[in-house]
């Protein structure tokens, strides 16, 4: 399957076999989050595995009472180290490129996961330090940047309707559709 036509059929799915995810898929899957790119190649981005059932129902709860997620086999709680990003690029490293980082590497991975036959779905809304504190993360190095279920889908939603391209594109300038 070519990489358009894999984003295209990927879904944010909520619904969840119960079907045990493969070690070999779960590795390919960290893999390809470790092979995204990275400002400065850093490589800023940690990667927590959540299978604990406790630990899920304590993150559902932090991810302001989504407990459909406790019904995926993993969570993947991304976190990133900060340090180095902010000892080379200052504020903006810590700011931005540590959530740009990271947002690529879900992605990365999110795609991975789709194309070994399983299914994700991107949580945006956390409170972080509730996280933090679930987790036992108590560098003040390492900040939370994401959070994805994984696991093998009972039932896949339709896909959404997006935007026309001449509606979300310009060239050279702000508001400019003439290519």
């Amino acid at each position: 399957m070519d990489v358009l036509e894999l984003i295209r059929k990927r879904r944010s799915v909520r619904d969840y076999s119960d079907k045990k995810i493969e070690n070999d898929k779960l590795f390919r899957i960290l893999e390809a989050g470790r092979w995204s790119p990275s400002s400065g190649n850093v490589q800023n981005w940690r990667f927590l595995v959540v299978s604990d059932e406790k630990i899920k129902s304590k993150i559902a709860e932090a991810c302001l009472g989504q407990y459909w997620i406790m019904n995926a086999p993993i969570i993947i709680v991304v976190l990133s180290d900060d340090s180095k990003l902010r000892m080379l690029f200052g504020q903006r490293g810590e700011m931005e490129y540590s959530i740009q980082n990271c947002s690529v590497a879900m992605q990365s991975m999110m795609l991975e996961a789709e194309s070994l036959g399983l299914s994700t779905s991107w949580i945006g809304a956390y409170d972080n330090e509730k996280i933090l504190r679930i987790l036992k993360v108590n560098d003040p190095n390492v900040s939370l940047r994401g959070v994805f279920s994984l696991g093998y889908a009972k039932s896949i939603p339709s896909a959404p309707v997006r935007l026309e391209l001449d509606k979300i594109v310009y060239f050279n300038s702000w508001g400019n559709k003439k290519l």
